[in-house]
């Protein structure tokens, strides 16, 4: 009996069976939650935090706050800007009671219990946002260099009620990409005088900040709760 037909044939069943190699399942690029009974907790006034970054820059902060501030007011709950909460924080507390804060949500990402209470107290409301800043990043490609020039944001978001509960979070990352260049290639002219002039190039350069955060938020907001009212209100009745 000839056993090199049968060897053949498991040989390649059994290449069919392995995992393909290089092709890794694609991953969810989010992670959202929400509260299984987020309906029936009576949500009807958020505060948007100052947001919080690592690096303390507060021009991204700002840049932050302003962009999911937009993106969250559709939802049509009453919104505390984070302008108005860090001035009432501030009086209530002093600047030491905002960098409190904004150290709470850098280490845990959220508001925790212990916070939450006095602050919803503070600025009479009922659920705490906030948003972390973990990545803002933008890289040109230089004229003499090949590649995509990049644009890269990394935000986590979480909301608690007034005893610190979460009721949703979100977190994830966006990259958007810029036109391929090549190296010395498409040199249309010189930027600068003197001994300082630079080659520039015809080609684009990175995203803005502005259209891969959209892109970011408009995923989380697909799975951010409107308000039971505002939810009701938008749908149509029944003939």
């Amino acid at each position: 009996m000839k056993l090199y037909p049968r060897l053949l044939w498991l040989a390649v069943v059994g290449l069919v069976a392995l995992p393909a190699i290089g092709h890794p399942a694609p991953r969810t690029p989010d992670l959202i939650w929400v509260h299984p009974r987020f309906d029936s907790l009576g949500v009807q006034s958020v505060a948007l935090l100052p947001a919080a970054s690592f690096d303390k820059n507060h021009r991204n902060e700002t840049f932050v706050e302003d962009m999911f501030a937009k993106a969250l007011q559709p939802a049509g709950y009453r919104w505390t800007t984070p302008q108005t909460a860090r001035a009432k924080i501030q009086s209530a507390g002093g600047d030491s009671a905002v960098m409190a804060l904004s150290n709470v949500i850098l280490k845990a990402g959220r508001v925790d219990s212990l916070s939450a209470q006095r602050v919803c107290s503070v600025l009479r409301t009922s659920a705490l946002m906030s948003v972390r800043v973990d990545q803002f990043e933008q890289t040109q490609v230089e004229w003499n260099q090949s590649g995509k020039p990049t644009t890269s944001v990394r935000l986590r978001a979480a909301l608690v009620d007034s005893t610190g509960r979460l009721l949703w979070s979100a977190s994830g990352s966006e990259t958007g990409e810029g036109q391929y260049h090549e190296a010395d290639a498409g040199v249309s002219g010189v930027s600068g005088s003197g001994l300082n002039t630079t080659p520039t190039t015809a080609q684009g350069g990175a995203p803005s900040f502005e259209d891969v955060t959209t892109r970011l938020l408009d995923r989380w907001m697909k799975r951010f709760p409107a308000r039971q009212a505002a939810a009701t209100a938008a749908t149509p009745a029944k003939p």
